[in-house]
């Protein structure tokens, strides 16, 4: 299932690529994205994205951020995995999980 998931996105990569860099290209863009080269929480660089070819811009339009502004993140000090200092016990069943 995995492999068919890489070879989907990376078909899908070609798609969109290959009119603007040629079919040869784009197939050697989209095995450096999709190839497990980067991991998924790695942010990709405008440089590094150059490198391999693509024509990249860093103007983004206003009405973008004004997008986002409707998308808050959560704060940067709230940690994503919290700490609980003793086990959780799961509370014992009576009938068809029914909790006392």
């Amino acid at each position: 299932m995995a492999e068919k998931a890489l070879n989907q996105i990376k078909e899908l990569v070609i798609e969109l690529i290959r009119d603007k860099v040629g079919e040869d290209k784009a197939r050697r863009i989209a095995d450096k994205l999709v190839g497990g080269y980067y991991t998924h929480d790695y942010p990709i660089t405008v440089e590094q994205l150059r490198e391999m070819g693509l024509s990249v811009s860093t103007n983004i339009p206003p009405e973008v951020y004004e997008l986002m502004i409707l998308y808050p993140q959560a704060r940067a000090n709230r940690p994503g995995i919290e700490y609980l200092p003793y086990p959780i016990i799961p509370r014992p069943t009576t009938r068809e999980g029914e909790r006392r």
